[in-house]
């Protein structure tokens, strides 16, 4: 397998719970939906899908080419709605997916390149992931900031979005990005599994993959994205952003 071989798939529901319509907001004459397709299309992948539950998002996205695939709309998170769209497509159990959120419209293309490129050379890895350094101290107490501390080796430790022992400031300071890696068998197993204890108390769902013994493997992104739309206040920051490109 070449690296080339890997797909995108970029989830995104219209009924989000902080920002009504979201992929369809306006950022500088494009919606939200249009700018992350655009960044996704500046990587390596061979194909991107856009996987979604409203044809609102599927009337903008069919104007852009991006093959678009409707999905059940109860899905509880983009992994299941990425997980219906391998079984739509019949993806061989090694096919390495790409999970590009579909609020992410600042993602590095060179960072979704190296996300598949991580998986695809720890083959032994259920997920592969990036972080960052945290640089904002105030970002250490944000529970909107999910830590991660990884040994050496890039292999996860722990996620959370709480420290509660300032002992752990010196291991914990990298902040998650939320892209993820996976090969099609991978996907299967992990969206078939119910949800843990862990990952329902800190709504995380990584925490799911260490109850299955699944090996998170994650590397420091190459470049540090910028911030992702989760709400009113991110959509006018992502906006001058775009203003100002």
């Amino acid at each position: 397998m070449k690296l080339t071989d890997y797909i995108i798939v970029i989830p995104a529901r219209f009924d989000s719970k902080r920002l009504s319509g979201k992929a369809l907001v306006d950022i500088s004459g494009k919606t939200l939906i249009e700018h992350v397709f655009l960044a996704a299309s500046k990587s390596q992948a061979s194909e991107i899908i856009i996987a979604t539950d409203s044809e609102k998002i599927k009337k903008v996205t069919q104007n852009l080419d991006a093959k678009t695939v409707i999905t059940r709309a109860n899905h509880s998170s983009g992994t299941d709605r990425i997980a219906e769209v391998a079984e739509i497509e019949n993806w061989k159990a090694d096919q390495i997916i790409v999970n590009l959120q579909g609020d992410c419209p600042l993602m590095p293309p060179e960072n979704i390149d190296q996300v598949a490129s991580l998986l695809f050379k720890n083959p032994d890895a259920g997920i592969a992931t990036l972080a960052t350094k945290i640089i904002d101290p105030e970002e250490i107490n944000d529970p909107n900031v999910v830590k991660v501390d990884f040994d050496p080796e890039g292999i996860a430790l722990s996620f959370r979005r709480v420290i509660r022992d300032p002992s752990d400031y010196e291991t914990c300071l990298w902040r998650h990005i939320g892209i993820y890696a996976y090969t099609a068998r991978t996907l299967k197993i992990f969206s078939q599994h119910s949800k843990t204890k862990l990952e329902i108390e800190a709504k995380l769902e990584q925490l799911r993959a260490f109850d299955m013994d699944m090996k998170i493997i994650i590397e420091e992104a190459v470049i540090t994205p910028g911030p992702d739309v989760d709400n009113e206040k991110d959509l006018n920051v992502v906006r001058s952003i775009f203003d100002n490109i």
